[in-house]
C-alpha cells in the first residue's frame, strides 16, 4: 500500500473529511471520531439510525487510555485477541455522544492500513461498515460505490486495496454491561478462560 497515500487520507480526517478504507474485515467508513460534524455525515451517508452506537478504532493502547476507562480486563483481551472490540466508560468529553452517550467500543485493528491511518491522524477514527445500513457488508471499492450510490459526493478519499477476504466481524466485548454483544472471530469461551469465568 502506497504511504503517500494512506498520508492524504489522514490529513482528510485531520481536517473533518470522510474517507473509506479497508479494515480487518470489510471496507469501512470513517472519519475524526472527536469531531460530531463529521460524525453527522457518517450517519446520514449509511442512512443509519443515530440511537445505533458508533464502533472506533485506535492505533494502540496508549490512544484507547486517553479516551475510556482501561482495566485489567481490556488489556487482557486487547493482548490476547489482536482485533477484537472492547465497551469501556468514557473519560472526558472528547468522544462526542453521538457516537455513544456513556460508553464507547475500541478496536486496535490487525489491519495495516486502518492502523496506519489512525496513527498518521493521530486520533481515534470512526469505523463502521462502508455501506447503507441493511445492505451486505462491501468486500471492494465498487461494492461500496453501488450502496452508497446517493452519497458519494460526501466522501471524500477512497483507500483502495482490492477485494477483500471475507473474514468474520470483529466479537464486542462490554465491559461496562459485562456482555458479549457480537460473536464474531472470538468466541464467548475463548473470553471467559481469559478472564478467569466472568466478565
Amino acid at each position: 500500500m502506497d504511504i503517500g497515500e494512506i498520508k492524504k487520507a489522514a490529513m482528510i480526517i485531520v481536517n473533518g473529511g470522510i474517507v473509506v478504507y479497508p479494515t480487518d474485515t470489510c471496507y469501512g467508513i470513517g472519519c475524526d471520531a472527536t469531531n460530531p460534524a463529521a460524525i453527522e455525515k457518517i450517519f446520514l451517508i449509511k442512512e443509519r439510525n443515530k440511537d445505533k452506537p458508533l464502533p472506533l478504532i485506535a492505533s494502540s493502547i496508549e490512544m484507547v487510555r486517553d479516551y475510556v476507562y482501561l482495566d485489567k480486563r481490556a488489556l487482557k483481551l486487547f493482548n490476547a485477541f489482536p482485533g477484537i472490540s472492547v465497551a469501556l466508560k468514557k473519560k472526558g468529553k472528547a468522544i462526542p455522544d453521538i457516537v455513544n452517550n456513556d460508553k464507547v467500543a475500541f478496536r486496535i485493528p490487525s489491519n495495516e492500513v486502518s492502523r496506519k491511518l489512525c496513527e498518521l491522524s493521530g486520533r481515534p477514527i470512526i469505523s463502521t461498515s462502508a455501506n447503507k445500513s441493511g445492505d451486505l457488508s462491501p468486500y471492494s471499492i465498487k461494492e461500496v460505490k453501488s450502496s452508497l450510490k446517493n452519497y458519494l459526493d460526501y466522501i471524500d478519499f477512497f483507500i483502495d486495496c482490492g477485494v477483500l477476504d471475507k473474514n468474520p466481524p470483529s466479537t464486542i466485548v462490554d465491559l461496562v454491561t459485562g456482555k458479549v454483544s457480537r460473536v464474531g472471530k472470538v468466541t464467548e469461551k475463548q473470553i471467559l478462560d481469559l478472564l478467569g469465568g466472568k466478565l
